[in-house]
């Protein structure tokens, strides 16, 4: 994890065209597959809040990090819950809440030397087990 994603308030306080959101993540993750199409699904799928106009706002800059950054471990459906858990949740606290766990994450690993890629992939698999395991808990929770 060599990026942290930018604070809430380093983010574009402005509507940003779809090439400009592509352009701003690709600068945050380089070599990360990302195309319009694949914009236009998170929208589609309810993932990215839609656009004004033509022009995305901060809240949909901040969603599409958040995607970019765990779609690789997490499924559609896991993401939009990850990044809707209800319905009055706010994107800016949504992202805040993301990038203290990325930051807090990142601290933990420099202290942790001895890292194999094993080490890596198991840790992945094991967390992500356990993210699907608290989504169907609040799933339970909010059925009963």
């Amino acid at each position: 994890m060599e990026n942290i994603a930018p604070a809430w308030s380093e983010l574009p306080d402005f509507g940003l065209y779809m090439d400009q959101m592509v352009t701003f993540v690709a600068r945050l993750y380089p070599g990360l597959p990302l195309t319009k199409g694949m914009i236009n699904s998170y929208v589609k799928a309810g993932l990215i809040d839609r656009p004004e106009g033509k022009k995305y706002s901060r809240a949909g800059l901040s969603q599409l990090i958040v995607i970019c950054c765990l779609k690789q471990t997490s499924s559609m459906e896991q993401l939009k819950r990850l990044l809707h858990p209800d319905e009055k949740a706010d994107a800016e606290a949504v992202y805040a809440h993301f990038r203290a766990c990325q930051t807090g994450l990142q601290s933990h690993l420099q202290l942790e030397k001895e890292l194999t890629a094993m080490d890596c992939a198991l840790r992945a698999a094991a967390f992500q087990q356990l993210c699907g395991g608290m989504l169907r808990t609040n799933d339970e929770k909010q059925e009963g």
